[in-house]
Protein backbone atom coordinates (compact mmCIF):
# COMPACT_ATOMS: atom_id res chain seq x y z
CA UNK A 1 0.00 0.00 0.00
CA UNK A 2 1.38 3.45 -0.94
CA UNK A 3 2.37 5.96 1.74
CA UNK A 4 -0.32 8.46 0.69
CA UNK A 5 -3.06 5.84 0.80
CA UNK A 6 -1.84 4.53 4.14
CA UNK A 7 -2.01 8.02 5.56
CA UNK A 8 -5.63 8.37 4.42
CA UNK A 9 -4.87 11.06 1.83
CA UNK A 10 -7.18 11.04 -1.17
CA UNK A 11 -5.38 11.61 -4.46
CA UNK A 12 -7.15 13.87 -7.00
CA UNK A 13 -8.94 12.13 -9.85
CA UNK A 14 -8.48 13.62 -13.33
CA UNK A 15 -11.66 15.22 -14.66
CA UNK A 16 -13.29 13.46 -17.60
CA UNK A 17 -12.46 15.14 -20.90
CA UNK A 18 -15.48 15.68 -23.19
CA UNK A 19 -15.36 14.10 -26.64
CA UNK A 20 -15.24 17.61 -28.13
CA UNK A 21 -15.82 21.18 -27.17
CA UNK A 22 -19.15 22.62 -28.28
CA UNK A 23 -18.94 24.04 -31.77
CA UNK A 24 -21.26 26.68 -33.24
CA UNK A 25 -21.25 27.30 -36.99
CA UNK A 26 -23.22 30.32 -38.25
CA UNK A 27 -23.98 30.70 -41.97
CA UNK A 28 -25.20 34.18 -42.89
CA UNK A 29 -24.02 34.81 -46.46
CA UNK A 30 -26.59 33.72 -49.08
CA UNK A 31 -25.61 30.55 -50.89
CA UNK A 32 -25.32 26.78 -50.48
CA UNK A 33 -22.76 25.06 -48.27
CA UNK A 34 -21.90 21.52 -47.16
CA UNK A 35 -20.93 20.32 -43.70
CA UNK A 36 -19.72 16.81 -42.86
CA UNK A 37 -20.80 15.60 -39.43
CA UNK A 38 -17.65 14.86 -37.40
CA UNK A 39 -16.92 11.70 -35.45
CA UNK A 40 -18.61 11.46 -32.08
CA UNK A 41 -21.58 13.64 -33.06
CA UNK A 42 -25.04 12.05 -33.10
CA UNK A 43 -27.25 15.14 -32.86
CA UNK A 44 -27.10 18.79 -33.83
CA UNK A 45 -29.11 21.81 -32.77
CA UNK A 46 -30.23 23.99 -35.67
CA UNK A 47 -31.83 27.44 -35.89
CA UNK A 48 -32.90 28.73 -39.31
CA UNK A 49 -34.32 32.08 -40.40
CA UNK A 50 -35.59 32.80 -43.91
CA UNK A 51 -34.76 36.01 -45.75
CA UNK A 52 -36.95 39.11 -45.70
CA UNK A 53 -38.84 40.52 -48.69
CA UNK A 54 -37.94 43.81 -50.34
CA UNK A 55 -39.89 47.03 -49.82
CA UNK A 56 -41.80 48.57 -52.72
CA UNK A 57 -41.21 51.79 -54.64
CA UNK A 58 -42.57 55.23 -53.78
CA UNK A 59 -43.89 57.58 -56.48
CA UNK A 60 -45.61 60.90 -56.91
CA UNK A 61 -47.63 62.54 -59.65
CA UNK A 62 -50.06 65.44 -59.91
CA UNK A 63 -52.95 63.46 -58.52
CA UNK A 64 -51.43 61.06 -55.99
CA UNK A 65 -48.54 60.59 -53.62
CA UNK A 66 -47.82 56.88 -53.36
CA UNK A 67 -45.45 55.61 -50.65
CA UNK A 68 -44.18 52.05 -50.81
CA UNK A 69 -45.03 49.25 -48.41
CA UNK A 70 -42.72 47.08 -46.33
CA UNK A 71 -41.57 43.59 -47.20
CA UNK A 72 -42.52 40.64 -45.02
CA UNK A 73 -40.15 39.12 -42.46
CA UNK A 74 -38.70 35.63 -42.82
CA UNK A 75 -39.87 32.77 -40.58
CA UNK A 76 -37.70 31.07 -37.94
CA UNK A 77 -37.60 27.34 -37.16
CA UNK A 78 -35.48 25.30 -34.75
CA UNK A 79 -35.02 21.74 -33.48
CA UNK A 80 -32.49 19.02 -32.63
CA UNK A 81 -31.73 16.74 -35.58
CA UNK A 82 -30.47 13.17 -35.30
CA UNK A 83 -27.36 12.67 -37.45
CA UNK A 84 -24.57 10.15 -37.98
CA UNK A 85 -20.84 10.83 -38.27
CA UNK A 86 -20.00 11.26 -41.93
CA UNK A 87 -23.43 12.56 -42.93
CA UNK A 88 -23.18 15.43 -45.40
CA UNK A 89 -25.50 18.32 -44.62
CA UNK A 90 -26.53 20.73 -47.38
CA UNK A 91 -27.08 24.16 -45.87
CA UNK A 92 -28.86 26.88 -47.86
CA UNK A 93 -28.96 30.48 -46.66
CA UNK A 94 -31.77 32.59 -48.13
CA UNK A 95 -31.11 35.88 -49.93
CA UNK A 96 -33.03 39.03 -49.07
CA UNK A 97 -35.55 40.21 -51.67
CA UNK A 98 -34.44 43.07 -53.92
CA UNK A 99 -36.21 46.43 -54.10
CA UNK A 100 -36.45 47.43 -57.78
CA UNK A 101 -38.85 49.93 -59.31
CA UNK A 102 -42.35 48.68 -58.60
CA UNK A 103 -43.12 45.86 -56.18
CA UNK A 104 -40.46 44.51 -53.85
CA UNK A 105 -39.30 40.97 -54.54
CA UNK A 106 -39.70 37.99 -52.23
CA UNK A 107 -36.69 36.67 -50.35
CA UNK A 108 -35.68 33.01 -50.50
CA UNK A 109 -35.97 30.30 -47.85
CA UNK A 110 -33.19 28.91 -45.67
CA UNK A 111 -32.91 25.13 -45.28
CA UNK A 112 -30.91 22.09 -44.18
CA UNK A 113 -31.14 18.74 -45.94
CA UNK A 114 -29.30 15.42 -45.73
CA UNK A 115 -29.86 11.78 -46.63
CA UNK A 116 -31.77 9.68 -44.15
CA UNK A 117 -34.17 11.33 -41.75
CA UNK A 118 -34.74 14.90 -40.76
CA UNK A 119 -34.14 18.30 -42.27
CA UNK A 120 -35.43 21.81 -41.73
CA UNK A 121 -36.71 24.87 -43.57
CA UNK A 122 -37.63 28.49 -42.79
CA UNK A 123 -39.74 30.34 -45.35
CA UNK A 124 -38.94 33.80 -46.69
CA UNK A 125 -41.00 37.00 -46.57
CA UNK A 126 -42.84 38.37 -49.59
CA UNK A 127 -42.16 41.70 -51.29
CA UNK A 128 -44.14 44.86 -50.57
CA UNK A 129 -46.70 46.09 -53.11
CA UNK A 130 -47.16 49.37 -54.90
CA UNK A 131 -50.82 50.40 -54.92
CA UNK A 132 -52.61 50.90 -58.24
CA UNK A 133 -53.46 54.49 -59.20
CA UNK A 134 -52.17 55.84 -55.91
CA UNK A 135 -54.57 53.91 -53.70
CA UNK A 136 -53.61 51.90 -50.64
CA UNK A 137 -50.99 49.20 -50.97
CA UNK A 138 -50.42 46.04 -48.97
CA UNK A 139 -47.24 45.03 -47.18
CA UNK A 140 -45.51 41.78 -48.09
CA UNK A 141 -46.62 38.59 -46.36
CA UNK A 142 -44.47 37.18 -43.58
CA UNK A 143 -42.82 33.83 -44.25
CA UNK A 144 -44.90 30.85 -43.12
CA UNK A 145 -45.62 28.15 -45.71
CA UNK A 146 -42.34 26.22 -46.02
CA UNK A 147 -41.43 26.37 -42.31
CA UNK A 148 -40.68 23.14 -40.42
CA UNK A 149 -37.97 21.26 -38.52
CA UNK A 150 -38.15 17.44 -38.44
CA UNK A 151 -36.46 16.74 -35.12
CA UNK A 152 -37.00 16.81 -31.38
CA UNK A 153 -37.69 19.96 -29.32
CA UNK A 154 -38.97 21.58 -32.49
CA UNK A 155 -40.58 24.98 -32.77
CA UNK A 156 -41.34 27.68 -35.30
CA UNK A 157 -42.44 31.28 -35.48
CA UNK A 158 -43.76 32.86 -38.65
CA UNK A 159 -42.47 36.14 -40.06
CA UNK A 160 -44.52 39.28 -39.59
CA UNK A 161 -46.25 41.03 -42.49
CA UNK A 162 -44.77 44.24 -43.82
CA UNK A 163 -46.70 47.42 -43.03
CA UNK A 164 -48.68 49.31 -45.69
CA UNK A 165 -47.75 52.89 -46.43
CA UNK A 166 -48.46 55.43 -43.70
CA UNK A 167 -51.06 57.79 -45.18
CA UNK A 168 -49.54 59.55 -48.16
CA UNK A 169 -46.33 60.64 -46.52
CA UNK A 170 -44.16 57.70 -45.46
CA UNK A 171 -43.39 54.20 -46.60
CA UNK A 172 -44.42 51.23 -44.48
CA UNK A 173 -41.94 49.43 -42.22
CA UNK A 174 -40.61 46.01 -43.07
CA UNK A 175 -41.93 43.06 -41.08
CA UNK A 176 -39.91 41.49 -38.26
CA UNK A 177 -38.56 37.96 -38.63
CA UNK A 178 -40.01 35.11 -36.62
CA UNK A 179 -38.98 35.10 -32.96
CA UNK A 180 -35.94 33.07 -31.95
CA UNK A 181 -33.35 34.31 -34.47
CA UNK A 182 -29.96 33.07 -33.22
CA UNK A 183 -27.71 35.61 -31.50
CA UNK A 184 -24.93 34.33 -33.77
CA UNK A 185 -26.69 35.91 -36.79
CA UNK A 186 -26.04 39.51 -37.91
CA UNK A 187 -28.37 42.34 -36.93
CA UNK A 188 -31.23 42.69 -39.41
CA UNK A 189 -31.35 38.99 -40.29
CA UNK A 190 -34.66 38.07 -41.90
CA UNK A 191 -36.21 41.53 -41.59
CA UNK A 192 -38.35 42.87 -44.43
CA UNK A 193 -37.14 46.00 -46.22
CA UNK A 194 -38.91 49.30 -45.59
CA UNK A 195 -41.12 50.76 -48.30
CA UNK A 196 -39.96 53.99 -49.93
CA UNK A 197 -41.35 57.44 -49.23
CA UNK A 198 -43.20 59.08 -52.15
CA UNK A 199 -40.90 60.77 -54.65
CA UNK A 200 -41.03 62.27 -58.15
CA UNK A 201 -39.52 60.41 -61.14
CA UNK A 202 -37.17 58.60 -61.37
CA UNK A 203 -38.92 57.44 -58.20
CA UNK A 204 -37.49 56.26 -54.92
CA UNK A 205 -36.88 52.61 -54.30
CA UNK A 206 -37.58 50.75 -51.09
CA UNK A 207 -34.94 48.87 -49.13
CA UNK A 208 -33.96 45.25 -49.79
CA UNK A 209 -34.85 42.56 -47.28
CA UNK A 210 -32.34 41.16 -44.79
CA UNK A 211 -30.59 37.92 -45.68
CA UNK A 212 -31.44 34.66 -43.92
CA UNK A 213 -29.23 32.76 -41.48
CA UNK A 214 -28.59 29.16 -40.41
CA UNK A 215 -26.80 28.27 -37.16
CA UNK A 216 -25.67 24.73 -36.34
CA UNK A 217 -24.39 23.74 -32.89
CA UNK A 218 -22.93 20.35 -31.89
Amino acid sequence: MGVAAAAGVLMPVAAAVPAHAQTTKPYSTPGTYTLTVPQGVSQIRVVLTGAGGGGSMGTRNEAYMVPGSGGGGGATSFCTLAVRPGDTLTVTVGAGGAAPNGDGLSGTASSISYSGSGGASADAGGGGHTGPSGHGNAGGAGGFNATWCAGSDAGQDFGKDGAPSVGKDAGGAGGAPGAGVSSACPAGTGRGGNGANPAPPPHQRGLPGGNGCVVITY
